[in-house]
């Protein structure tokens, strides 16, 4: 009999301990839980930053009620596609410029891209041409694995969270090749590992005989075009669910009357089932402050409201005069 009771008292003693025990365990696990859904939300919420002259930090100070960031993916925007000739033979190249040089060079990454992951978004670095005559539709196969073995080498460098793709300001020099674009996204989706992301900017050479539908189902995110709704996806391969229809372009103010309009917009996707809205320049909150517009959207898609706890942090990392320029010898 004692020792039933013994036994008892034993058992109830394990229990309390237990039960006291997992309490730290379950604050842990929803601090976890809150970090995976920054990045899980439907829609996800991408944000461009333009880093010439914002600091991408700001964007990690708008909070949804529960907390969580109200940005999924933070788009560093831009580096740019060069080239170099060696041996007669032209090869592309991945350049940062005077101002983005140290926001990932010499411990940028550290201060300007970590704590933005540390709060569940995903960052990527926007890949956009420069006057250079090579851009993201007319590289060959050689220069294609080139320039996609460059890009991945960049994301494991920096620790990013992938690339996104904006083909403008090429200045095409010469012909297109036709799949250039598809190809070169293809290439670095079998070069990053499986968690990296791949978007685009629907904008330039983006039709079929660029991006074919094998190529267009390895995009995680194509963005329309600035637009208050395009429901029209322009990529072979994309489906809703990896498709923005709303781009907005945060350099402007909106009226009270254009964010309602937003807010119904963004009602409007969410119940189609499309997975991103896209954002596009965020401003300083002294600049144009879009906390508003951003809590319309995040109220019409989520049942949750916005608030901003900065969002004017300085540019404050120096210049780097000629940038920094990554090319295939380095990855080699």
């Amino acid at each position: 009999m004692k020792r039933n009771l013994f036994f008892a008292a034993t058992m109830l003693l394990a229990v309390a301990v237990s039960c006291q025990k997992a309490e730290p365990l379950a604050e842990t696990d929803a601090a976890n839980a809150a970090l995976t859904r920054a990045y899980d939300m439907t829609p996800k919420i991408t944000i461009y930053v333009e880093t010439n002259d914002v600091n991408p930090l700001n964007a990690g100070d708008y909070l949804l009620s529960d907390g969580t960031p109200y940005a999924s993916i933070v788009e560093l925007f831009a580096s740019n596609i060069h080239a170099e000739t060696v041996g007669g033979i032209v090869r592309p190249t991945l350049y940062l410029n005077d101002k983005m040089t140290n926001l990932l060079e010499n411990g940028g990454t550290e201060k300007y891209i970590k704590p933005l992951q540390d709060k569940g978004i995903k960052v990527l670095l926007t890949v956009l041409g420069d006057w250079a005559g090579i851009g993201l539709a007319n590289m060959n196969d050689t220069q294609a694995e080139q320039f996609a073995k460059i890009l991945a080498y960049a994301v494991e460098k920096y620790g990013l969270d992938g690339i996104g793709f904006d083909d403008e300001y090429a200045n095409y020099s010469t012909a297109l090749v036709r799949g250039s674009f598809g190809n070169i996204i293809t290439k670095l989706h079998g070069l990053m590992p499986a968690d990296k992301l791949i978007t685009v900017f629907q904008y330039g050479n983006c039709g079929a005989s660029q991006i074919d539908a094998a190529a267009g189902a390895l995009i995680d995110y194509a963005y329309t075009n600035f637009t208050p709704l395009n429901e029209s996806i322009g990529i072979a391969g994309v489906t809703k669910a990896h498709y923005a229809p709303i781009a907005i372009n945060l350099g402007t103010a909106y009226s009270s009357l254009t964010i309602r309009r937003y807010g119904a917009n963004t009602k409007t996707i969410t119940n189609a089932g499309y997975g991103a809205i896209m954002h596009f320049n965020l401003r300083t909150t002294s600049d144009v402050n879009s906390t508003s517009l951003f809590s319309t959207i995040a109220t019409n898609a989520y049942g949750q409201t916005v608030t901003c706890e900065n969002g004017n942090r300085p540019q404050d990392w120096t210049f780097v005069p000629g940038g920094f320029t990554i090319s295939i010898d380095d990855v080699q």
